[in-house]
């Protein structure tokens, strides 16, 4: 019944090779991704919505953007708008970023409609500044011709419905006198990558009033202008929801690259640090342990200077900072801000000495789920407990062949967690990808059918709230001493493991005191940590710590196996087998399976038996109605796509010689799919392409009280991602 979905192509001399079905080839050589039986070839692939198709969700779009006012943050943690009291705002949005944010004045609305239709209700505006900045000009020139491009761009969006986010450092580069006044050696930069150059300047801004004064007249130039298309700066402008004053400013990461004068600077700067009346009494800290409690109130003074200037300027925004990196060491800084925002990637490429963004890449192409939902599980800590959560930049990165899974473990737990925002990043990095699909570079998700198909559904899922959050929630308490001492040490893996089952975050300081702060909820210290009182519900965080909350009642029985290989969610609907690499999701108006080859998955209403290729299968009310009452339902198939000629060293695609180029072509898998619907109703079933538009109709007929549906990619003459099913009137 299932066909062989895991074909490849070996070419070795001038052999093509076989690969095994369902299996890896032993033999070794490069492979190559080609046309075959079992990689079919899309002859064309299009980011275009079909208006009124099945993945036109534009209804969850309330335009224009800023309608209902400002956006301010409510005292249990959450974001709303001025004008609607009371009423939860929540985000899922893409990234654009780089010459993608500069479209000629007729693509924009061509893109902003796209977006809208897509269910995104917000775009991150990122990596603009180095195009906007006039080079070699002093900080706050703007470009005239890229600045009326980004206004037009800004309203579109607005005038669409999409918020806009951004940052106000990213990729900027200075002239050299300006470096030189930061106290920066121009040619230490010299051969430097955009982010490496940039890590520099992050690390000076903090002890240099020259740097600072440079990304102040920057942002303020950017931020007091008036846009003529809105009459408004986009200082107070509605539609601008968040502000990262500098991106990824993680202090100890650019502080450790730091070498000559830079470094110098800071062992001075630590020295007199250290000698301060306050500093001094700590006496028994480390010196490692002072010096990342120096670098966290460095950071702290610096973000209230950046702060200060844009509240200054009349920026009413909620800010936010040090997006990267997940330790609890971190907590102490975000606390200060508005929002907590962070950053994580699966399968982020790695790099040859040297050659950033210079092929070959490295990728180990494993499953997230393997790792116990690794991408969005190791960022739930860093949450701070009372604030609101964002995600700017995630991303299942492509050519893993095993990414499908990020369009459910994300917008699956983000629920669970009832985080607030989340960005792919990114739909696009070049003019060229952002509505023509162009190939090129490995986060975009524009030009990958896999990513962007899933990333739309994730959207109506989170946006709709069709996942429930979790009603538990334990908080971390970061303690100073054990914090400081272990800066680039992660969250405790037990406890970041228990966010598959409910809700959890951080805080910093004293664990006596947050309790006195938070009395309903359960604590969890490091399991060295001397304020352990499971009495007092201080849990230490152990490899016990799961069995003793699920004894303490904290947990529901049966939320995680023995072997801390199965979690199950306090609310019931979602299911993680980390061993065997499945998902459920069950929820009243979706049901979502991740599938190994041959596996098989069954919810309320549908049951879900995979062939050889590993695949997702979706299936989602559009109409947001029950799925048995739903008059058209959405499921979506995903296997894995690759341009042609994509080539690998060898089988294990862990080492990507040659990206390809268009047609795309799409992995083969089937998959039976059976839905529990009223058996009295009529429906009938059509595939779709990746605009949403039907091709053909489909067989779908009851039998044994429920519908079956067949899905293969490979049927008709292109590949088929997706289905409509539509409930006929009686």
């Amino acid at each position: 019944m299932f066909s062989k979905s895991f074909h490849t192509s070996l070419c070795v001399a001038a052999l093509a090779v076989a690969a095994p079905a369902g299996a890896e080839a032993s033999t070794t050589g490069p492979l190559v991704i080609e046309a075959s039986d079992d990689w079919i070839a899309m002859p064309r692939f299009s980011t275009d919505i079909a208006a009124g198709g099945v993945f036109d969700f534009s209804a969850l779009v309330d335009a224009p953007a800023g309608k209902h006012g400002r956006i301010v943050v409510t005292p249990d943690g959450r974001f709303e708008f001025a004008d609607r009291p009371g009423v939860r705002a929540r985000f899922w949005g893409v990234n654009l970023v780089s010459s993608a944010n500069f479209l000629p004045k007729e693509e924009v609305e061509k893109l902003a409609v796209r977006l809208a239709r897509s269910g995104y209700n917000t775009v991150r505006i990122h990596h603009y500044d180095r195009s906007l900045a006039v080079e070699g000009a002093p900080s706050g020139t703007l470009d005239p011709e890229a600045l009326d491009r980004l206004d037009y761009l800004f309203a579109t969006l607005k005038k669409h419905g999409l918020y806009i986010s951004t940052d106000l450092y990213s990729l900027r580069r200075f002239s050299h006198e300006e470096l030189a006044s930061f106290g920066i050696d121009p040619e230490a930069l010299e051969g430097l990558s955009g982010g490496e150059a940039a890590g520099w300047f992050k690390a000076c801004l903090p002890l240099s009033d020259a740097a600072f004064e440079a990304w102040e007249r920057f942002a303020h130039a950017v931020l007091t202008h008036r846009n003529p298309y809105t009459g408004l700066t986009w200082a107070e402008d509605p539609a601008l929801i968040g502000i990262c004053p500098v991106n990824e400013d993680t202090l100890p990461k650019w502080v450790d690259r730091a070498t000559g004068r830079l470094k110098e600077r800071y062992e001075q700067a630590f020295a007199e640090w250290l000698a301060g009346e306050e500093a001094a009494s700590r006496v028994d800290e480390s010196r490692d342990a002072a010096f990342h409690r120096f670098l966290a109130e460095l950071q702290i003074k610096t973000n209230r200077r950046l702060f200060a200037s844009l509240r200054g300027i009349g920026v009413t925004v909620p800010l936010t900072g040090t997006n990267f990196e997940n330790t609890p060491g971190m907590v102490a800084i975000r606390e200060a801000y508005d929002f907590v925002d962070n950053h994580q990637y699966w399968n982020h490429p790695r790099f040859q000495p040297g050659r950033r963004f210079q092929l070959p890449y490295s990728f180990h192409q494993r499953s997230a789920i393997n790792g116990h939902a690794h991408t969005p599980r190791v960022m739930m800590p860093s949450r701070v407990t009372g604030k609101p959560y964002t995600v700017t930049e995630f991303n299942f990165v492509r050519p893993n062949h095993k990414r499908a899974e990020g369009g459910v473990l994300m917008p699956a737990y983000a629920s669970l967690q009832d985080w607030d925002a989340l960005y792919n990043f990114d739909y696009a990095n070049r003019a060229d990808i952002v509505l023509e699909g162009a190939f090129g570079g490995v986060f975009s998700i524009a030009n990958d059918p896999v990513g962007l198909l899933a990333d739309r559904v994730s959207a109506l899922l989170f946006l709709r709230g069709d996942i429930s959050p979790a009603r538990g929630r334990l908080t971390f308490v970061a303690e100073p001493s054990i914090a400081y001492a272990e800066q680039n040490t992660s969250f405790p893996t037990a406890f970041s493991r228990l966010g598959l089952v409910t809700r959890i975050g951080s805080r910093f300081g004293d664990p006596a005191a947050i309790r006195a702060e938070l009395p309903d909820d359960t604590l969890v210290v490091d399991r060295r940590s001397s304020s352990a009182s499971p009495a007092k519900g201080i849990h230490p965080a152990d490899r016990s710590l799961a069995s003793a909350l699920v004894a303490a009642g904290v947990l529901p029985a049966g939320s995680v196996d023995a072997g801390d290989r199965r979690f199950r969610s306090e609310t019931g609907q979602i299911e993680l087998d980390s061993e065997q690499g499945t998902l459920r999701v069950v929820a009243p108006r979706c049901e979502l399976f991740v599938l190994p080859p041959r596996a098989a998955l069954s919810g309320e209403i549908c049951s879900a038996a995979n062939g050889d290729t590993f695949g997702t299968v979706s299936v989602v009310s559009v109409d947001g109605l029950p799925l048995t009452e739903s008059a058209r339902l959405l499921v979506l198939h995903l296997t894995d796509a690759a341009p042609s000629g994509t080539r690998f060293s060898d089988a294990t695609r862990q080492s990507w010689e040659d990206p390809g180029k268009p047609p795309y072509l799409v992995a083969r898998g089937d998959a039976r799919l059976t839905l529990k619907l009223p058996g009295h109703a009529r429906y009938e079933a059509w595939a779709v392409d990746e605009t949403g538009a039907r091709l053909h109709a489909v067989p779908f007929e009851p039998a044994d009280k429920a519908w079956t549906l067949r899905l293969d990619t490979a049927r008709g003459d292109i590949p088929v991602l997706a289905y409509e099913i539509v409930r006929l009137p009686r």
